[in-house]
């Protein structure tokens, strides 16, 4: 069994049944077999369609795989010990992650193919729908991330404390410096921005970090935050009220919206040819 087989075997169960397959019952488990075998033949057939199109994965592409997958499953105490008891090591999971890289390639492309939605459609839609344009409050605002992990022995919680406390009185004194600092310190990709994560609006963010952000009354920085991946330093920049979209706004996000519904179906259509 390849690597990305036993990765798509425990995440197919954790999907589900929300348990991996060892926990599984003797029903759920000729179930999931059966769901299991068929998962693999379409994606070894799009693996196939990969290289029929001379398409490969970056170093850089499955490292941010990698670290995607890690700010997701950052909250799951179980996840280490289902890898393990999985058998997928570090090298496994990068291979695997190669693999996921290739099919997201492949089906990215197969949606481009899909045709664009009918221009009058989309502004008969904006016309007949106008007061579902609303754009809620969304704040600008970047952010600096040390990770907290007790089975690293840089990562304890007392030294990453310690280490962002030093960091936030940097910044009490000159919050001016915090690209600087994100980039120096943070360990989240956006560290490569400055700490950057743009316009947010409330609930896409953590629950503390959400209720921090909007709870904010002036530009600024925050204190120490923490949440289920570490301990973090937000800088509020600016705010964008609530407000009613412009036309060109909404009409594009309409537009993009029935796109991104061709694709879908576009892609589906061409999954099902794949099938056996």
């Amino acid at each position: 069994m390849q690597q990305w087989q036993v990765y798509t075997r425990l995440t197919l169960s954790l999907s589900l049944y929300r348990n991996p397959p060892w926990l599984l019952s003797a029903e759920q488990s000729d179930e999931f077999e059966r769901q299991y075998h068929r998962q693999v033949s379409l994606e070894s057939r799009i693996e196939e369609q990969a290289a029929a199109w001379d398409m490969f994965a970056s170093e850089g592409e499955v490292q941010a795989a990698l670290d995607a997958l890690n700010l997701r499953v950052a909250a799951q105490e179980e996840w280490p010990a289902q890898l393990a008891r999985s058998g997928l090591d570090r090298n496994g999971l990068y291979r695997a992650m190669a693999h996921q890289v290739l099919l997201e390639k492949v089906l990215a492309q197969v949606a481009e193919q899909a045709p664009g939605p009918d221009e009058q459609r989309v502004v008969e839609w904006y016309k007949a729908h106008q007061g579902q344009f609303i754009r809620p409050e969304q704040r600008q605002c970047s952010h600096i991330l040390l990770t907290v992990d007790e089975d690293q022995p840089d990562c304890q919680p007392r030294e990453v404390r310690q280490r962002i406390d030093e960091i936030h009185a940097r910044l009490a004194e000159d919050f001016g410096q915090f690209p600087l600092l994100a980039q120096r310190h943070s360990q989240c990709p956006t560290a490569l921005d400055g700490g950057n994560l743009g316009w947010v609006s409330r609930g896409l963010l953590f629950e503390s970090l959400d209720k921090t952000l909007f709870g904010m009354t002036a530009p600024g920085i925050s204190g120490v935050v923490d949440s289920p991946i570490g301990l973090h330093i937000l800088y509020y920049r600016d705010i964008r009220p609530a407000s009613t979209l412009p036309p060109d706004e909404a009409i594009a996000s309409i537009r993009r919206q029935f796109r991104e519904k061709l694709q879908k179906q576009h892609q589906r259509v061409w999954l099902k040819g794949l099938r056996p």
